[in-house]
């Protein structure tokens, strides 16, 4: 009986809701159009993100690049005192090593052993004319901020600047040469004693135009061993001083290139100033070598 009348109600329904739908005649082409557009819209589009049925895409934020340190050079035992031969043994790796080497100790801090570094750059290794030049201008900076090499009267290398010149201009070249002698024991950073000797010649009265003077370097005996001798002439006296810077730059320039194994000095460029190449283009070590050769005893005889 309950069931007849479930069916009942559900017939009534039925009946009720759809007497007046034609289930028999197709829909038109305008009405499926509606119905094709009505759904469509209902449908999430592709390149719509804010809908309700959307996923936001979660955007990730780029990786930073990595951090690439670079190489820290080995600066060796900063323990042990320098000496003027420091980092020589490093030459044969190039002035690139040395140049890297010499930036990395003033960085930190060590300007002594940065400046005996610098110097290696151009006593020993075969920099080209950029690499010397580096070089070279560090020393200019670094030079006048340190105190002498060595501060001790006593442990200073003797050597002798001889000059010839006639009688009657001697009187005039003593002084300015004893000053010469001066700068150059500030040059090498006190590792040099200089002492002046004037030898005065006869003057000859028939003699007209410039003065010719001889000048070099010896040892501090008659027998100790002497540089070539060179001379030049002196047209007027305010040149005599410059002359002579000039004149020892280039015996001292030539003593290296003969008789040892570093790397000389190039020759002054026009219009350079003697005083600054003696200062700063030949080394504190190179002083101590060419001074030490002076006083080498004398060879005997066989």
């Amino acid at each position: 009986m309950v069931i007849l009348l479930v069916l009942a109600v559900v017939s009534g329904v039925w009946w009720s809701n759809t007497r007046h739908l034609d289930f028999l005649t197709p829909p038109s082409a305008a009405k499926l159009q509606a119905i094709r557009i009505k759904v469509e819209s209902s449908l999430p589009r592709e390149d719509q993100t804010d809908d309700a049925i959307s996923v936001p895409a979660v955007v990730k934020a780029p990786e930073p690049p990595p951090v690439v340190e670079e190489p820290q050079i080995d600066l060796g035992d900063l323990t042990t005192p320098p000496t003027l031969q420091s980092y020589g043994e490093l030459s044969p790796q190039g002035a690139a090593h040395l140049i890297e080497l010499a930036a990395g100790l003033e960085k930190n801090g060590e300007f002594q052993r940065a400046l005996l570094a610098w110097e290696r750059v151009i006593d020993l290794s075969p920099a080209d004319a950029t690499q010397a030049a580096t070089a070279i201008s560090a020393i200019k900076r670094l030079r006048p901020t340190l105190p002498e090499w060595n501060p001790k009267p006593e442990a200073k290398i003797q050597i002798t600047l001889h000059a010839g010149m006639g009688k009657k201009q001697a009187a005039t070249l003593t002084p300015i040469l004893e000053g010469v002698a001066r700068d150059l024991e500030a040059a090498s950073s006190g590792i040099v004693k200089v002492t002046a000797t004037v030898a005065a010649g006869k003057t000859s009265t028939s003699a007209k135009g410039p003065t010719p003077v001889a000048l070099w370097l010896a040892g501090p005996d008659k027998k100790s061993p002497s540089t070539e001798v060179l001379s030049f002439t002196v047209a007027v006296p305010e040149a005599l001083r410059g002359d002579i810077l000039k004149t020892v730059f280039q015996l001292i320039r030539s003593h290296l290139a003969r008789a040892t194994k570093y790397t000389p000095p190039a020759a002054l460029a026009e219009g350079e100033n003697p005083q600054g190449a003696l200062n700063f283009r030949i080394t504190r070590l190179c002083w101590s070598e060419f001074a030490a050769a002076l006083n080498l005893p004398p060879i005997k005889a066989k």
